[in-house]
């Protein structure tokens, strides 16, 4: 709707908003466009140049990695012969240097490593023992017990006779007697065995030298120390020899081994020392190959899988080879699989790039860990490797970067200055615009309101004074009743056009005040005199409370009387039927305060803070019940701050408002009669 010449409609606002953003947008796009396509071309070229100069030294380093692949492949095939999958492990971890073996049949069945019992012992199932069992066991007759499983240690059945022997010396052990025991263990621990010796009867020998290592480790073992490295070096001789030992016996022997070594004083001896690196290694392989072939997600898929190619186990990497007579699944750490990659650091060590390898998960293998910026090439490794790339940056400062990098600066520098340029203006266009929006909408508010609110009083007096001239009156007091009816409207209209003209002179701040010492108690008194015949008509409760001896402030006179009529007619317009108005004078530290308090509506907390804006009504509808145009509290507000004072407002929905004007005390103006804003 448009109210007058000149006048922008909401729809006319909404067109310049959009012509001016696409004024400003569509330039900006099309230049950052331009900008993005420019510099990526020209890094583009860049990068190719470099790639085609590491195109060479790129496929030797290819060549070296797949040479290595080559390597691995020859020495499983010709270890893969090894019929004995346990001597097999122990080939590959200790010879090879791998951290890990997992050994298939043809039928892809995990022939190692195969867990068991770690104790086992078939002879102590045997019934001859039990007797003797139970004395110790059950009774604790520890020397009952020794005496009959001395009646055993001679039986023609090995078995009986080497698990008799340790039960005597277990019992000669727990009655305090530990030479005599260990004496005796020795007996069952060095029984020499044949090559064909079956493997209970290999168990029952292993677990006799395993307690006699107990029983040292409890003894002198300065004076042990020729006993106890003949049992160790006993041990080690047989490990991963016996086909039948679950590995994870084997895993429990190496561990048991390594704990005596660390406790005997020959611990430094070259030889133990060279035995413990080598049982360390087969402790880790182990439990590393134990691990994975627990993974049975794992085992099940790897005969769909490519052979020979490397691919992620957890933390490590594994790769898949098949020979004539077994198939191997070989574990290489994070470190050993970076020894298999060092072609390329041989490669690229003297090289001004530095070269980032990532496996088909996208982690970092080897080379550089944590580059910058982005690589300038990138190429595949060799076929054992599927998925994995390799990546070269630049050491230090990117020479080639450079001189792409000072074209590209023109670009952008040329870019950022018109899209400044571009924002400048659309800034000051914006500003403008917006400008004339809020004074347009400003301007239809107050024709809007001011045609309302003069519409209002005008017709009351057009009403009752055709009343009049038609003469329907009773009696005098009836035309007394109309005549002071139009006197209110009369004043009602005046007080609006005199908040008008206040407001204009507001807005041009042209409004002189007077400045002059005066008293407060008359302001209050004056103020309360104006509005007691409007407050009588509405039968409000008004109470006056005037501290006494108050400071004289130095104020317009005129100007504060104002400001407090207009705060009491807010407070007998915004009140119900019951209003109870107060108006308190009093002194608090440097300033003189009124505060006028009611009973009224109240002020919700959002409303509070634009209470004091121009035409700001809290119900804004032609309809609503207060007159007013929202210019009250606006003027109030210049007043006070031309005062250099404050206005506070305290208020709550349905608990009423209380407005606080505070002056401060004493100052005067010399200039009386200067202009303030």
């Amino acid at each position: 709707m448009k109210f007058g010449s000149g006048l922008i409609t909401g729809r006319n606002q909404l067109q310049w908003v959009v012509l001016l953003a696409v004024a400003v947008v569509l330039p900006t796009v099309s230049l950052l466009w331009f900008m993005s396509r420019a510099v990526s071309n020209e890094r583009l070229v860049i990068r190719e140049k470099l790639a085609a100069l590491y195109q060479d030294k790129l496929a030797q380093a290819g060549q070296k990695a797949a040479e290595t692949c080559a390597a691995n492949i020859s020495i499983l095939d010709k270890t893969g012969q090894n019929a004995n999958p346990y001597s097999l492990f122990k080939q590959l971890v200790l010879e090879q240097n791998f951290e890990g073996v997992v050994a298939f049949d043809s039928k892809s069945a995990v022939v190692y490593p195969v867990p068991g019992d770690i104790i086992a012992d078939t002879a102590q199932q045997d019934n001859d023992l039990a007797a003797a069992r139970q004395l110790e066991f059950t009774n604790r007759q520890y020397a009952d017990a020794a005496e009959s499983y001395g009646r055993f240690a001679a039986d023609k059945d090995p078995h009986i006779a080497i698990t008799a022997i340790v039960g005597k010396s277990r019992c000669l052990y727990k009655l305090g007697r530990l030479d005599e025991a260990i004496e005796e263990c020795q007996k069952a621990a060095f029984t020499p065995l044949a090559k064909n010796a079956d493997t209970a009867l290999f168990v029952a020998v292993q677990n006799a030298r395993l307690f006699l290592l107990d029983l040292l480790r409890n003894a002198n073992l300065q004076s042990r120390t020729e006993l106890g490295q003949r049992t160790v070096n006993e041990l080690i001789a047989d490990l991963y020899n016996v086909p039948a030992i679950p590995s994870n016996r084997n895993l429990f022997i190496t561990k048991k081994v390594l704990q005596a070594i660390t406790d005997m004083p020959s611990f430094e001896d070259k030889a133990m020392l060279a035995k413990v690196k080598q049982l360390s290694r087969l402790v880790a392989a182990e439990e590393l190959s134990i691990s994975v072939a627990e993974n049975t997600s794992l085992i099940r898929t790897l005969p769909d899988r490519p052979s020979d190619t490397f691919f992620r186990i957890g933390a490590g990497y594994g790769f898949y080879h098949r020979t004539q007579s077994t198939t191997l699944l070989v574990l290489f750490s994070d470190n050993a699989i970076a020894l298999a990659l060092a072609g390329y650091e041989d490669t690229f060590k003297d090289s001004d790039s530095a070269y980032r390898i990532i496996d088909a998960s996208g982690d970092f293998v080897a080379g550089l860990a944590k580059p910058t910026g982005r690589p300038f090439a990138t190429a595949p490794l060799a076929d054992c490797f599927p998925g994995w790339k390799v990546e070269l940056y630049f050491k230090g400062s990117e020479i080639f970067d450079k001189a792409a990098d000072r074209q590209i600066a023109i670009y952008i520098w040329t870019g950022a200055l018109v899209i400044l340029l571009i924002l400048v203006v659309g800034a000051f266009a914006a500003r403008a615009i917006g400008r004339q929006i809020r004074l347009n909408k400003m301007k239809n508010d107050f024709i809007a309101t001011v045609s309302h609110e003069l519409k209002t009083p005008l017709s009351s007096m057009r009403v009752l004074v055709d009343t009049l001239l038609e003469g329907n009156i009773k009696d005098e007091t009836q035309t007394e009743e109309y005549l002071r009816m139009t006197a209110r409207e009369n004043e009602r209209l005046s007080r609006m056009i005199d908040n008008f003209l206040t407001f204009s002179r507001m807005e041009r701040n042209k409004k002189a005040f007077a400045i002059v010492p005066a008293s407060p108690a008359a302001i209050a008194n004056d103020a309360a005199e104006a509005v007691r015949t409007k407050y009588a008509a509405h039968n409000c409760q008004f109470a006056i409370d005037i501290a006494e001896n108050l400071p004289e402030i130095s104020a317009d006179y005129d100007a504060m009387v104002t400001v407090l009529v207009n705060l009491l007619d807010n407070a007998c317009k915004y009140t119900g039927d019951q209003k109870q108005i107060t108006l308190k004078v009093f002194a608090e530290k440097d300033s003189v305060c009124f505060a006028v308090s009611d009973n009224g509506i109240g002020l919700a907390h959002r409303h509070i803070r634009k209470i004091f804006d121009s035409f700001y009504q809290v119900d804004n509808s032609l309809a609503r019940k207060a007159e007013g145009c929202g210019l009250g509290l606006s003027i109030v507000k210049f007043i006070v701050d031309a005062h250099k004072g404050k206005i506070s407002v305290d208020s709550k929905p349905g608990k009423g408002s209380t407005f606080t004007v505070g002056l401060p005390i004493g100052r005067n103006n010399k200039n009386g009669n200067s202009a303030h804003n």
